[in-house]
C-alpha cells in the first residue's frame, strides 16, 4: 500500500511538472521539495530495500547528472530534470530508477527521431525538448510493473 501511495504521489507531482516544463520551461523547486518529504517520510515506515539504497541513489544520481549538466552548461539536461530524477531515485531506489530512467530517455529518443523525420531542417543538435513529460511516461511505466507484481 504505501509503494502505491508514494507513486500516485510521485505521478501527480510529476503531472506539475510537466505542464510547467511544457508552458515555461521550467519546474519548481516546490514539486520536487513535496517529493522529497514524501519520500523521506513513506521510506521511514516501509522500505522493502535498506534504508541506504534509497539515500544513495538520490544522492548518486543527483551527482552524476548535476555534473553532466554543469559539464554541458545544461544543454544535455536541465537542473529541473536533474532534481526530479534525483527525487525519483530518492522515492523508489535504484532498480525502479533504472527503468524510469532508460524508459524516459528511450522514449524521449523515439519522439526526437520522429520529429526530425517530419521536420528534417528545423531539429537540431541544439534543439532544446521538454523532458518531464518523458519522465512522467516513464515513471508510469515503472509503476505498471509494481501494479502487476
Amino acid at each position: 500500500m504505501a509503494e502505491h501511495f508514494l507513486y500516485v504521489i510521485l505521478i501527480l507531482l510529476l503531472i506539475g511538472a510537466t505542464i510547467t516544463d511544457l508552458r515555461e520551461r521550467l519546474i519548481y523547486d516546490r514539486f520536487v521539495v513535496i517529493g522529497l518529504v514524501a519520500a523521506v517520510i513513506i521510506r521511514l515506515f516501509h522500505r522493502p530495500e535498506p534504508w541506504w539504497d534509497y539515500l544513495l541513489t538520490g544522492l548518486g544520481v543527483f551527482i552524476v547528472l548535476m555534473t553532466i549538466a554543469a559539464w554541458t552548461d545544461e544543454r544535455s539536461i536541465g537542473g529541473g530534470d536533474v532534481k526530479l530524477f534525483a527525487m525519483i531515485g530518492l522515492a523508489v531506489g535504484w532498480k525502479a530508477f533504472f527503468i524510469i530512467f532508460l524508459s524516459s530517455h528511450v522514449l524521449a529518443a523515439m519522439y526526437v527521431l520522429f520529429l526530425k523525420l517530419l521536420r528534417w531542417n528545423s531539429i537540431t543538435g541544439k534543439s532544446e525538448f521538454p523532458f518531464a513529460p518523458f519522465i512522467l511516461v516513464g515513471t508510469l511505466l515503472s509503476y505498471g510493473g509494481v501494479v502487476l507484481l
